[in-house]
C-alpha cells in the first residue's frame, strides 16, 4: 500500500482534533553548514488559521542567497512544524516541513535542500512517512502500512534525476510484515525487496547488507523472499 493511502486511511476528521488549533509563532532556528553558510527557519502566523514557515539561506558576508516561504492551513495540519535536519550527515542541512498526520505514525513531509550550484533551496523530497534517513547511499522513507506491516521506499542517491523524489519515482520498495499468535507475540517476519517492472513488481535481492538490515525492523528473525530468477527479471 502506498504511504499516502495509509496516511489518509486513518485520518481523523479535522473538526474532531483541530477545531481549537491556532497558529503559534516560534523563535528562529539556525544551523551552520560546512561551507560557512547559515540556514534559518522561523514559524510566522499570517493569521490564526494560517502558518508560514520562512527559510533563509545566508551566504558569505551575510548575503541572503535564498529566502522561501511555505504556508499551511492549521485546521488540516494541526501537528505541522518545520525543522532543520542533516539527512546524510554531510554537514549541509535541509529544511523539513511536516504536515497532515493520520491516526498512525505517518505524517506528510517535504524536504528542501541546498543546491550547491545555484545556492538556492530546492524541493528535494515529498512523501508521507514516520522516518526519513539515508542508508548506504539510498534515501529510505519508512512508514506503517497496516497494523502488522511496515513499508520502506528507497531512492538511489548520487545520479541526476527529476526532483522532488516521490512515490512514483522510487527505485525499490521493501515490505516487512509480521505474523503473531493470540497473545500478540510475533511468530514470524517476512521481508521482501521489489522493483517495479512494467505493471508488475519483481522481487530482487537487497542491494547491500546495510539495506537488508531493514528486515530487522521488528527485532525478530526474518524470512527474506528470494529474488525472481525467471528470464528477463531484473
Amino acid at each position: 500500500m502506498r504511504l499516502a493511502a495509509a496516511l489518509l486511511f486513518c485520518l481523523w476528521a479535522p473538526a474532531a482534533w483541530a477545531q481549537d488549533a491556532v497558529c503559534e509563532p516560534a523563535d528562529p532556528v539556525h544551523a551552520e553548514n560546512r561551507d560557512g553558510s547559515v540556514l534559518t527557519v522561523q514559524t510566522e502566523c499570517a493569521s490564526p488559521e494560517l502558518r508560514r514557515y520562512v527559510a533563509t539561506l545566508t551566504c558569505d558576508g551575510g548575503r541572503t542567497c535564498d529566502r522561501q516561504a511555505y504556508t499551511q492551513e492549521v485546521v488540516y495540519n494541526s501537528m505541522g512544524h518545520v525543522d532543520l535536519i542533516d539527512l546524510d550527515q554531510d554537514g549541509m542541512h535541509e529544511v523539513e516541513v511536516r504536515g497532515m498526520c493520520g491516526a498512525g505514525p505517518n505524517c506528510e513531509g517535504n524536504v528542501y535542500r541546498i543546491d550547491p550550484v545555484t545556492r538556492t533551496l530546492q524541493h528535494f523530497f515529498s512523501g508521507g512517512y514516520y522516518e526519513l534517513q539515508v542508508i548506504d547511499g539510498w534515501l529510505v522513507e519508512a512508514g506503517r502500512s497496516s497494523c502488522c506491516s511496515w513499508e520502506f521506499h528507497l531512492w538511489k542517491l548520487g545520479a541526476p534525476r527529476p526532483l522532488p523524489l516521490e512515490y512514483d519515482s522510487m527505485d525499490l520498495m521493501v515490505q516487512v510484515g509480521a505474523s503473531g499468535d493470540d497473545d500478540g507475540k510475533v511468530t514470524g517476519v517476512a521481508c521482501t525487496f521489489t522493483r517495479q517492472s512494467g505493471d508488475n513488481p519483481q522481487v530482487v535481492a537487497p542491494p547491500s547488507r546495510a539495506l537488508e538490515r531493514i528486515c530487522e525492523h521488528y527485532g525478530e528473525p526474518y524470512d527474506l523472499t528470494p529474488p525472481d530468477t525467471t528470464p528477463g527479471a531484473p
